[in-house]
């Protein structure tokens, strides 16, 4: 039964890759397009910030008109504080109440990070997979 699924894998490699090849670029359109859409919940999270903290974090201003490519970097301030605990690896530097302030914001204001986040863990393991279909059989 093994050696069916393994010759069956390698037989259609690259039909396979090419499955999971579509799916991470509808993945990757979906992400697009709720970026997009996410723009006014991101700067509705900012002046929740700025009205509680006086300003937004360095790492939004940074990144905050970079475009596409920089969209998660923007984000990661608020994702890691939404996340991670107080004190941890991922949260040093940072401060305890801002990282309280957004674990404590109701989920009208957060639900899009956490959208976001997913749809990149799935485009990773789309791309994981594509790449484990269409190489994998050369090493068995």
């Amino acid at each position: 039964m093994t050696f069916l699924a393994i010759n069956f894998l390698t037989i259609h490699r690259v039909e396979i890759a090419g499955i999971f090849l579509v799916l991470g670029i509808i993945n990757y359109v979906s992400y697009v397009i709720h970026d997009k859409l996410s723009k006014r919940k991101f700067m509705t999270l900012c002046s929740l910030f700025v009205d509680k903290f006086g300003a937004r974090p360095a790492e939004v201003l940074i990144y905050q008109d970079g475009g596409l490519f920089f969209s998660f970097m923007r984000d990661a301030f608020f994702i890691k504080a939404l996340y991670f605990k107080e004190n941890s690896f991922h949260t040093r530097g940072m401060d305890n109440e801002q990282i309280r302030f957004i674990k404590e914001l109701p989920n009208q204001y957060t639900d899009w990070l956490r959208v976001k986040v997913r749809l990149s863990v799935v485009g990773f393991i789309f791309l994981f997979m594509m790449l484990s279909a269409f190489y994998l059989p050369t090493f068995i």
